[in-house]
C-alpha cells in the first residue's frame, strides 16, 4: 500500500511543476530580509489558498508567519517553510526553495492522506537568518502535539546528518562623550576606541578557543565625522559552538573583552544577547528514512564530513523538542559556499528548481511514513528520549 501513495506524492509534486517553480523563482528575485518577509510570505499563502487551503497568518505573533493544516485524526508531522532572504547577497541560502520545497510536500499529503491517517502541518517561520522565528512558534505551542519535524535545505552536497552550531547573537553599543577631534580631543571619551580594543581582545581569544568554535562580527556604528570623537559605537556579533555549555563560556569570555574596553576608555557598554539557536540534533530514524526516500528518487545521502560545519539555524531549537530533521540536498554539482553570490545565482538555476522538487518529494515520503509506520514513530521517539 505504502508504495503506490508514495507514487501518488511524487506525481502530485510533478503536477505542480509549474507553480512550484514560478513560486521559488518569484521569491528568489523579491529578497526581503528577517520579519519583513511580506511579498515572500504572501506569495506562499496565496498559493495556498488557490489551492483551497484554509491559512492563518500572523501566526505566534509574526506579521510574516503563517499556518495551514490537512488531515484528520492520527499523528502529527510538521513541515517548516522558510523564506528570508541575506542583505546584500540575496537568496544565497536558498529559502525560496526550502518554503517551496515544503509547500509541496503539504500540498501533496494533503491531496493523498486518506481521512484518519494523520495530519500535516505547514508552519510558515520568518527570520531563520536573523530573529529565530521558529523560537516563536516554539513558544506559542504550535510542535506541542508533534510527532516529528522537518524541512530541507539547500547546499552543494547531499548529507543527512549536518553539524548545525548553537548560537547566539550578541549586540553592544558604547556610548562615550563627543568633543573636537582636534582643538579639544582630551575632553571626549571615544566610543569608537573602546569597540577597537574589545575587538583587537576578541580577535586574541579566538586563538584560544576550540576548533569548532566561531565568534565573527560587523561595527554598524563607528562615529559621524573624522573631526568629532565618536560619541557612539555599535557592533553586532555571532558566538556559536558544537556545545551548548561552551557557549555559554564563550559568551562570558567575550563579555569580559566588552567590559575590558569599557573600563579601559572610560565610556558605558550596553548589551542584548538573542535568544540561543540550539545545535541540530538529527533523529537518525527520521534521516533513515529520508535517506531511503532520497536514494529512491535517486540521491545518495552522505554523513557529515569530520571537521565541516554549516552554520546554525534556529531549526536546532525545533530538534531540541521533537523528533526532527534538517538534511542538505544539492542544488548545484560545483562546491559553492553558502552566503555568497554564486549560490544566491545557484538558487534559481533549472538544478536548483529540480532539487526543490525532489526535496518535495523526499519530504512528503518520509512524512507519509511517520503517519503510517508505528515502528517508526516509537523509535524516532526512543531515540530523540535517549539523546535528551
Amino acid at each position: 500500500m505504502t508504495v503506490p501513495m508514495k507514487d501518488r506524492l511524487a506525481a502530485a509534486v510533478e503536477a505542480r511543476t509549474a507553480l512550484l517553480d514560478d513560486l521559488a523563482l518569484r521569491i528568489h528575485a523579491h529578497p526581503e530580509l528577517a520579519f519583513e518577509e511580506r511579498y515572500a510570505s504572501g506569495a506562499l499563502v496565496a498559493a495556498l489558498r488557490s489551492e483551497g487551503v484554509d491559512v492563518s497568518t500572523g501566526t505566534a505573533g509574526m506579521e510574516t508567519a503563517f499556518l495551514a493544516e490537512a488531515g484528520t485524526a492520527g499523528a502529527v508531522v510538521a513541515l517548516f517553510a522558510e523564506y528570508d532572504a541575506l542583505p546584500g547577497v540575496g537568496h544565497a541560502c536558498g529559502h525560496n526553495l526550502m518554503g517551496t520545497a515544503s509547500l509541496g510536500a503539504f500540498l501533496a499529503l494533503r491531496d493523498v492522506l486518506a481521512p484518519g491517517s494523520g495530519r500535516v502541518r505547514l508552519l510558515g517561520s520568518p527570520a531563520e537568518e536573523r530573529g529565530n522565528g521558529k523560537f516563536a512558534l516554539i513558544k506559542a505551542g504550535l510542535l506541542n502535539d508533534v510527532d516529528a519535524a522537518m524541512m530541507f535545505h539547500a547546499g552543494d552536497r547531499d548529507e543527512s546528518d549536518p553539524l548545525m552550531l548553537a548560537f547566539v547573537t550578541l549586540d553592544v553599543r558604547f556610548h562615550g562623550v563627543a568633543a573636537h577631534a582636534a582643538a579639544r580631543p582630551h575632553e571626549g571619551v571615544n566610543a569608537l576606541d573602546a569597540l577597537l580594543l574589545a575587538w583587537s581582545g576578541i580577535s586574541a581569544l579566538r586563538q584560544v578557543i576550540r576548533s569548532e568554535a566561531r565568534i565573527h562580527g560587523i561595527i554598524t556604528e563607528g562615529g559621524v565625522a573624522p573631526n568629532i570623537i565618536p560619541e557612539r559605537s555599535a557592533a553586532r556579533f555571532m558566538i556559536r559552538s558544537a556545545d551548548n555549555a561552551y557557549l555559554e563560556e564563550l559568551c562570558r569570555r567575550v563579555m569580559a573583552c566588552f567590559e575590558g574596553a569599557a573600563l579601559a576608555t572610560g565610556c558605558r557598554l550596553e548589551y542584548e544577547f538573542s535568544e540561543v539557536c540550539e545545535m541540530v540534533s538529527t533523529n537518525h530514524p527520521l534521516a533513515d528514512a529520508f535517506t531511503a526516500n532520497a536514494h529512491a528518487l535517486g540521491r545518495t545521502m552522505h554523513p557529515r564530513r569530520p571537521g565541516e560545519m554549516h552554520g546554525s539555524t534556529d531549526m536546532g531549537n525545533v530538534t531540541t523538542v521533537v523528533p526532527a530533521i534538517h538534511p542538505f540536498l544539492a542544488i548545484t554539482d560545483v562546491p559553492t559556499p553558502g552566503h555568497s553570490h554564486r549560490f544566491t545565482e545557484a538558487a534559481r538555476a533549472p538544478a536548483a528548481l529540480a532539487t526543490m522538487r525532489l526535496a518535495a518529494k523526499a519530504l512528503a515520503m518520509t512524512a507519509l511514513d511517520v503517519l503510517t509506520d508505528d515502528s517508526l514513530r516509537v523509535r524516532s521517539r526512543a531515540a530523540f528520549e535517549g539523546r535528551r
